[in-house]
């Protein structure tokens, strides 16, 4: 059998192949169709009173958890607990959904202590970057 690894294709060949037919179908046998429940993207946003967006929050859902890709907040809205407000929104939508946890990484210099306020515990912890700088994986119960 002869093999070539090379970066010769298109994002969309990638996920068709690679993602869909062979990642996404495994883990779905894997989990007995249980990955894609609920199945569910959220994104929620924070306004100003002009309409302009100062922040805002995204997960998506899987194995009755939700993952959060990204939360932010602009600098000068900062303090005011709109951090809070989204992220409690995306979880209620969550545990609404039948999700049972919420899961998410962040850096030392983004927001782990946020977080652990916000009823998150660490559960993993990545070192080795530069100016020790450290990966969290943090998850809390809904």
């Amino acid at each position: 059998m002869f093999i070539t690894i090379n970066n010769d294709c298109d994002e969309q060949e990638f996920l068709n192949s690679v993602r869909v037919n062979g990642l996404l179908e495994h883990n779905m046998k894997k989990t007995n169709g249980k990955l894609k429940v609920p199945d569910l993207e959220f994104i929620n946003i924070a306004r100003n009173e002009n309409g302009v967006i100062v922040g805002g929050v995204s997960g998506c859902t899987y194995l009755s958890s939700l993952e959060i890709e990204v939360l932010w907040v602009q600098e000068a809205y900062r303090g005011q607990k709109i951090a809070s407000r989204l992220l409690g929104e995306i979880e209620h939508q969550a545990k609404d959904a039948g999700c049972k946890i919420a899961h998410l990484t962040t850096y030392s210099f983004q927001a782990p202590l946020f977080y652990q306020k916000q009823g998150y515990v660490i559960c993993g912890e990545v070192n080795g970057f530069p100016d020790d700088i450290r990966l969290y994986v943090l998850k809390k119960q809904l």
